[in-house]
């Protein structure tokens, strides 16, 4: 038996193909245009880079220039750009960067104006390094180490975004630079081997906190200040058992759908990878994935277009069932393996349109 919760998701591998709506043009008549400075000397800040993002989408990225370099004096300039908000993103190596949309600072440009005063300071970056160990004690080399950094939601709740992410050298050391001030939680992750055969009995390293803990309540937080450099850091990833989640692809019409990509997604705040385990459905249309740990997962079908679960009681978020056949109209499934395989999973490809 396993529980298996099925959600909808706004996510999809594949988009479908859809009209193109009359854009009215763009015009590119607004100027922004600053100086960046070191948030405690106030001294100028050559070499960054400032870039602005549309907080409602305008344009195709990529359409209209919004980065620029400062100079040996700190200055900037934007232009031309088409009227709006954006949101305004400097980065520099040794300083501190901005991670999340909530922190960064805002401004609005009207159609002909120009704004040339903006102020951006940034504080120096703090670091968090160490070295990881694999569960016999060996360096844990290609780990995806990642700084989670604590702050209160809206529901006065504790939620966490990645900041920077790196990767452990053949010694197993880390280092994360370029830190905001601010408490973290630091997490290592091993990379998903593609395509790995299920193994009867088999162990695998699991996502863990710092000090050693796949339970993010009894991770130790870390408070860093601007500057500050944390380098003590050591602990083993937990090994815990590997379990195989597999099932069938199929067509509308029931028949099998051999050659598609399934991907099983972990979420990157939970110690996900951003890197997906894979398996290839066969001739009959199966697949199975092997080297699994507990914890929650999203799975995709890569091929055909986005995947829809069918079957089972209404499609409403959060439903839980015994057994693979789930419905939600244009939905990604949710899994949770617990400590028992993950079997019968049916995911339906629609036939394009």
């Amino acid at each position: 038996m396993f529980l298996v919760t099925v959600g909808l998701s706004l996510a999809f591998w594949m988009a479908w193909p859809q009209r193109a709506a009359v854009q009215p043009p763009v015009i590119l008549d607004a100027k922004v245009a600053g100086r960046v400075v070191e948030a405690v000397s106030r001294r100028p800040i050559d070499d960054a880079t400032v870039m602005l993002v549309p907080t409602v989408h305008q344009f195709p990225a990529g359409a209209i220039n919004t980065t620029a370099i400062t100079d040996a004096n700190g200055k900037f300039s934007i232009q031309p750009l088409p009227r709006g908000r954006y949101r305004i993103y400097v980065r520099k190596t040794g300083f501190a960067r901005v991670t999340d949309a909530a922190n960064a600072q805002t401004i609005d440009v009207g159609a002909g104006q120009s704004v040339t005063d903006v102020e951006l300071a940034l504080h120096a970056g703090a670091s968090i390094a160490g070295l990881i160990l694999d569960a016999n004690g060996r360096p844990a080399p290609l780990l995806r180490v990642s700084a989670l950094r604590q702050a209160t939601g809206l529901d006065k709740t504790t939620v966490a975004t990645t900041a920077p992410m790196a990767q452990t050298n053949d010694r197993g050391e880390f280092r994360l630079d370029d830190l905001d001030a601010g408490n973290y939680l630091v997490i290592a992750a091993p990379y998903p081997r593609p395509f790995a055969p299920p193994k009867a009995g088999a162990m695998a390293s699991a996502p863990t906190y710092y000090p050693g803990t796949r339970d993010r309540q009894t991770a130790q937080v870390l408070t860093v200040v601007a500057g500050q450099v944390v380098a003590d850091l050591r602990f083993s990833l937990v090994l815990l058992p590997a379990h195989e989640v597999s099932g069938v692809v199929t067509d509308e019409a029931g028949l099998p759908l051999a050659g598609i990509i399934v991907l099983l997604m972990s979420d990157p705040t939970e110690g996900g990878t951003a890197t997906p385990a894979t398996g290839q459905t066969d001739q009959d249309g199966a697949f199975r994935i092997g080297g699994i740990v507990s914890g929650s997962y999203e799975v995709r079908a890569a091929g055909g277009g986005p995947p829809v679960a069918r079957g089972g009681s209404a499609g409403s978020r959060g439903v839980a069932a015994v057994g693979g056949v789930f419905v939600g109209a244009a939905a990604s499934v949710e899994i949770t393996v617990g400590d028992t395989d993950v079997t019968g999973l049916r995911i339906v490809v629609p036939t394009r349109k």
